[in-house]
């Protein structure tokens, strides 16, 4: 069985057809119906129906597909990782974040890196856990930092839990709900969510299942807390964020946090990797790092507390225009 023949069933199903494939690959479409050909008479199954609107996944290409990035994935690493030894050249490591993930671990984890392996080049992807996970099996992507899922762990990956974590909600200043609260009383309230639609471990979605009320549909859906704050400055949504987001918005006057009375249900953040690959050295020095980080984390207790947070200049505020009048 040739790898170029393997090559060219992957570039066939990512193109979704035989004419794509070979416009993408600089190759001939008859050349390349061939080597697909060859492919299934090696493995003895079909793996593609042909058809007038291109090509599709047989089961049997469905499964040989899985085992056939990660394999891909495997060589390329390899090949890296040969190379690097000889010349010292640089590699790229790519490893993925969940809105959670980016907040408590970058830049921290990135800088880092890039002093620990100056010669590496880093990709980062922001991602829900239902995208990274399946690019973390095939390979793709190095290892991923997210919450854990509800989801029966996938055979090809481990998870190695980092920290629990007590998210906060927090609204604008001068919100209508702003105040102690308790949940049931936010049931009627437009939120954002950090996750994408259906996401059934979504904390909020939890944490009102948890006291026994229907979860609220998110009214919006935003990957990127860094983007979803803005929204939440300027509107009456609500949205739940780690601790140490919610301190600095709360300082900078963004945000405000909506205490509650019983916390929200804990998340628990890990690191997901391949279950069956070796780690090249980049991916084990990043391991290091977010290790060392969220034993920090786990050390503060910070993650865990449940204590409000207050506007330190809040207070000189009122008094600056009490003294005013």
């Amino acid at each position: 069985m040739k790898l170029q023949r393997i090559e060219h069933f992957i570039e066939i199903v990512e193109a979704g057809s035989i004419r794509g494939a070979a416009r993408r690959l600089g190759v001939s479409q008859p050349a390349l119906t061939r080597s697909l050909q060859q492919l299934e008479e090696d493995l003895g199954v079909l793996l593609m129906q042909r058809g007038v609107r291109g090509a599709s996944l047989t089961p049997a290409g469905s499964t040989f597909l899985a085992r056939a990035r990660v394999a891909h994935s495997e060589l390329d690493k390899a090949v890296e990782e040969a190379r690097r030894a000889v010349d010292n050249a640089s590699g790229l490591m790519t490893f993925g974040v969940s809105p959670v993930g980016a907040t408590l671990l970058l830049p921290e984890l990135a800088i880092t890196l890039q002093r620990q392996q100056p010669r590496t080049r880093v990709c980062i992807l922001e991602l829900s856990p239902s995208a990274l996970l399946p690019q973390v099996r095939d390979g793709a992507v190095e290892l991923a930092v997210t919450q854990r899922t509800r989801a029966n762990l996938d055979a090809g990956l481990q998870f190695r839990p980092l920290f629990d974590i007590q998210l906060r909600i927090a609204a604008r200043p001068g919100h209508p709900l702003a105040g102690p609260r308790e949940l049931h009383e936010l049931a009627e309230s437009s939120w954002v969510a950090p996750t994408v639609p259906g996401n059934p471990d979504d904390i909020i979605t939890q944490s009102f299942l948890a006291i026994g009320l229907p979860a609220p549909v998110p009214a919006v859906h935003c990957g990127s807390y860094f983007i979803a704050i803005d929204l939440i400055a300027a509107t009456d949504m609500l949205i739940s964020v780690p601790p140490p987001l919610l301190r600095s918005c709360v300082a900078a006057g963004k945000l405000v946090e909506i205490p509650l009375a019983k916390p929200l249900v804990p998340l628990r953040v890990g690191l997901y990797t391949r279950a069956d690959s070796p780690p090249m050295p980049a991916t084990k020095a990043a391991t290091q790092i977010i290790v060392a980080i969220a034993r920090r984390f786990a050390l503060s207790g910070e993650l865990r507390s449940t204590a409000p947070f207050t506007d330190p200049g809040a207070a000189k505020r009122r008094d600056r225009i009490k003294g005013a009048r």
